[in-house]
Protein backbone atom coordinates (compact mmCIF):
# COMPACT_ATOMS: atom_id res chain seq x y z
CA UNK A 1 0.00 0.00 0.00
CA UNK A 2 1.39 3.68 -0.87
CA UNK A 3 2.68 5.28 2.26
CA UNK A 4 0.30 8.38 3.27
CA UNK A 5 0.59 11.45 4.08
CA UNK A 6 0.75 10.03 7.54
CA UNK A 7 3.09 7.88 6.69
CA UNK A 8 7.00 8.26 7.14
CA UNK A 9 6.74 10.33 3.45
CA UNK A 10 4.17 13.32 5.03
CA UNK A 11 6.36 15.84 3.28
CA UNK A 12 5.48 14.92 0.00
CA UNK A 13 5.24 11.65 -2.00
CA UNK A 14 8.00 9.11 -3.27
CA UNK A 15 9.22 8.79 -6.13
CA UNK A 16 9.29 11.28 -8.84
CA UNK A 17 7.31 13.51 -6.67
CA UNK A 18 10.00 13.50 -4.10
CA UNK A 19 12.24 16.43 -4.83
CA UNK A 20 8.61 18.54 -5.85
CA UNK A 21 7.44 20.93 -3.02
CA UNK A 22 4.24 20.42 -0.74
CA UNK A 23 1.03 21.03 -2.58
CA UNK A 24 -1.76 22.98 -0.09
CA UNK A 25 -3.55 19.62 0.63
CA UNK A 26 -0.26 18.54 1.55
CA UNK A 27 0.26 21.32 3.56
CA UNK A 28 -2.79 20.98 5.77
CA UNK A 29 -1.31 17.89 7.38
CA UNK A 30 2.31 18.81 8.46
CA UNK A 31 2.49 18.93 11.99
CA UNK A 32 1.54 22.60 13.33
CA UNK A 33 4.21 22.36 16.17
CA UNK A 34 6.74 22.76 13.72
CA UNK A 35 5.02 25.93 11.76
CA UNK A 36 4.76 26.97 15.19
CA UNK A 37 8.67 26.98 15.20
CA UNK A 38 9.45 28.16 11.59
CA UNK A 39 7.39 31.71 12.90
CA UNK A 40 9.18 31.68 16.32
CA UNK A 41 12.39 31.30 14.81
CA UNK A 42 12.02 34.54 11.59
CA UNK A 43 11.63 37.13 15.02
CA UNK A 44 14.06 35.50 16.89
CA UNK A 45 16.16 36.31 13.94
CA UNK A 46 15.03 40.24 13.29
CA UNK A 47 15.91 40.88 16.80
CA UNK A 48 19.51 38.97 16.36
CA UNK A 49 20.01 41.69 13.40
CA UNK A 50 18.18 44.91 14.93
CA UNK A 51 20.99 44.22 17.85
CA UNK A 52 23.76 43.90 15.37
CA UNK A 53 22.71 47.37 13.81
CA UNK A 54 22.41 48.93 17.06
CA UNK A 55 26.19 47.82 18.21
CA UNK A 56 27.48 48.91 14.84
CA UNK A 57 25.96 52.25 14.83
CA UNK A 58 26.54 52.32 18.58
CA UNK A 59 30.18 51.59 17.65
CA UNK A 60 30.92 54.19 15.10
CA UNK A 61 32.84 57.67 16.56
CA UNK A 62 30.41 60.30 17.30
CA UNK A 63 30.90 63.71 14.64
CA UNK A 64 33.64 66.25 15.72
CA UNK A 65 30.68 68.81 16.80
CA UNK A 66 33.07 69.93 20.15
CA UNK A 67 36.40 70.68 17.29
CA UNK A 68 33.84 72.56 15.02
CA UNK A 69 32.08 74.92 17.09
CA UNK A 70 35.62 75.44 18.99
CA UNK A 71 37.00 75.99 15.18
CA UNK A 72 33.60 78.15 14.48
CA UNK A 73 33.68 80.19 17.35
CA UNK A 74 37.44 81.07 17.00
CA UNK A 75 36.92 81.72 13.41
CA UNK A 76 33.77 83.84 13.98
CA UNK A 77 35.79 85.90 16.64
CA UNK A 78 39.14 86.31 14.91
CA UNK A 79 37.64 86.86 11.12
CA UNK A 80 35.43 90.03 12.93
CA UNK A 81 38.37 91.75 14.13
CA UNK A 82 39.86 90.88 10.94
CA UNK A 83 37.52 92.53 9.48
CA UNK A 84 36.72 95.30 11.69
CA UNK A 85 40.93 96.53 11.41
CA UNK A 86 40.63 95.94 7.92
CA UNK A 87 37.46 98.31 7.38
CA UNK A 88 39.45 100.93 9.63
CA UNK A 89 42.64 100.75 7.52
CA UNK A 90 40.95 101.14 4.75
CA UNK A 91 38.93 104.19 5.58
CA UNK A 92 41.44 106.14 7.78
CA UNK A 93 44.88 105.16 5.61
CA UNK A 94 43.72 104.78 2.05
CA UNK A 95 40.54 106.73 1.92
CA UNK A 96 38.16 103.80 0.53
CA UNK A 97 34.86 103.49 1.97
CA UNK A 98 34.45 99.86 2.30
CA UNK A 99 31.79 98.32 3.09
CA UNK A 100 30.21 99.51 0.29
CA UNK A 101 26.68 99.28 1.69
CA UNK A 102 27.74 101.48 4.94
CA UNK A 103 27.44 104.36 2.74
CA UNK A 104 30.10 106.94 2.05
CA UNK A 105 29.04 109.36 4.92
CA UNK A 106 29.61 106.90 7.55
CA UNK A 107 32.43 107.41 10.38
CA UNK A 108 34.66 104.54 10.17
CA UNK A 109 34.20 103.20 13.67
CA UNK A 110 30.54 102.51 12.88
CA UNK A 111 31.03 100.73 9.41
CA UNK A 112 33.69 98.73 10.25
CA UNK A 113 31.55 97.53 13.34
CA UNK A 114 28.96 96.69 11.10
CA UNK A 115 30.80 94.74 8.82
CA UNK A 116 32.38 93.12 11.94
CA UNK A 117 29.21 91.83 12.99
CA UNK A 118 28.26 90.73 9.58
CA UNK A 119 31.51 88.94 9.61
CA UNK A 120 30.66 86.98 12.98
CA UNK A 121 27.34 86.22 12.28
CA UNK A 122 28.27 84.43 8.85
CA UNK A 123 30.72 82.46 10.27
CA UNK A 124 27.96 81.22 12.87
CA UNK A 125 25.95 79.90 10.45
CA UNK A 126 28.42 77.98 8.53
CA UNK A 127 29.18 76.36 11.59
CA UNK A 128 25.57 75.41 11.81
CA UNK A 129 25.27 74.66 8.57
CA UNK A 130 27.97 72.00 8.54
CA UNK A 131 26.77 70.95 11.84
CA UNK A 132 23.22 70.18 10.26
CA UNK A 133 24.89 68.40 7.58
CA UNK A 134 26.85 66.15 9.58
CA UNK A 135 23.92 65.17 10.77
CA UNK A 136 22.04 64.61 7.88
CA UNK A 137 24.32 64.71 4.56
CA UNK A 138 26.30 61.07 3.57
CA UNK A 139 29.19 63.30 2.34
CA UNK A 140 28.84 66.53 4.96
CA UNK A 141 32.37 68.11 3.81
CA UNK A 142 31.66 67.64 0.16
CA UNK A 143 27.84 69.31 0.35
CA UNK A 144 29.72 72.05 2.72
CA UNK A 145 32.19 72.87 -0.08
CA UNK A 146 29.63 73.18 -2.63
CA UNK A 147 26.66 75.40 -0.62
CA UNK A 148 30.18 77.32 0.76
CA UNK A 149 31.48 78.03 -2.67
CA UNK A 150 28.36 79.08 -3.54
CA UNK A 151 27.47 81.46 -0.92
CA UNK A 152 31.15 83.12 -1.41
CA UNK A 153 30.67 83.40 -4.80
CA UNK A 154 27.09 85.42 -4.16
CA UNK A 155 29.15 87.82 -1.65
CA UNK A 156 31.79 88.39 -4.21
CA UNK A 157 29.54 89.63 -6.88
CA UNK A 158 26.44 91.39 -4.86
CA UNK A 159 28.88 94.10 -4.00
CA UNK A 160 29.82 94.92 -6.88
CA UNK A 161 26.00 95.71 -8.21
CA UNK A 162 25.64 97.51 -5.04
CA UNK A 163 25.21 101.45 -5.66
CA UNK A 164 28.71 103.50 -4.32
CA UNK A 165 32.48 103.60 -5.14
CA UNK A 166 33.97 101.55 -7.83
CA UNK A 167 36.86 101.01 -5.51
CA UNK A 168 34.61 100.48 -2.43
CA UNK A 169 33.05 97.78 -4.54
CA UNK A 170 35.85 96.11 -5.41
CA UNK A 171 37.33 96.37 -1.70
CA UNK A 172 34.56 95.02 -0.26
CA UNK A 173 33.68 92.06 -2.46
CA UNK A 174 38.06 91.04 -2.14
CA UNK A 175 37.22 90.82 1.69
CA UNK A 176 34.03 88.81 1.11
CA UNK A 177 36.07 86.44 -1.10
CA UNK A 178 38.55 86.22 1.29
CA UNK A 179 36.84 85.54 4.18
CA UNK A 180 34.33 83.19 3.30
CA UNK A 181 36.91 81.13 1.25
CA UNK A 182 39.18 80.95 4.40
CA UNK A 183 35.71 80.27 6.64
CA UNK A 184 34.81 77.20 4.24
CA UNK A 185 38.08 75.98 3.92
CA UNK A 186 38.75 75.84 7.85
CA UNK A 187 35.73 74.18 8.63
CA UNK A 188 35.99 71.60 5.88
CA UNK A 189 39.43 71.05 6.83
CA UNK A 190 38.30 70.35 10.47
CA UNK A 191 35.43 68.01 10.36
CA UNK A 192 37.37 66.18 7.12
CA UNK A 193 40.60 65.33 9.54
CA UNK A 194 38.17 64.32 12.16
CA UNK A 195 35.83 61.86 10.75
CA UNK A 196 36.97 58.38 9.62
CA UNK A 197 37.04 57.75 5.70
CA UNK A 198 35.08 54.75 5.93
CA UNK A 199 31.38 54.92 7.22
CA UNK A 200 31.23 58.09 6.71
CA UNK A 201 27.65 59.34 7.12
CA UNK A 202 24.27 58.42 8.16
CA UNK A 203 24.12 55.90 5.62
CA UNK A 204 27.04 54.21 6.04
CA UNK A 205 28.63 54.99 2.88
CA UNK A 206 32.34 55.97 2.60
CA UNK A 207 34.01 59.68 1.37
CA UNK A 208 33.70 63.12 2.29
Amino acid sequence: MPDSSFGRYSGGLPGRHAGRSARPWERSFRCPSGARRRQVEAPAQRYEDFVALHEEIAARSDPPLRALWWTGGAAAFGGAMLAFAAVIGLRTLFGVEAPVFAGEHTAAEPAAASYALCAFAGTIQGTALMHLLLATSARPVRAFAWIGGIAVALLTIVPLTLKGPLDAAFATSGMNLAGGAAVVVLLSAVVAGSRPFSGDGPDGRGGW
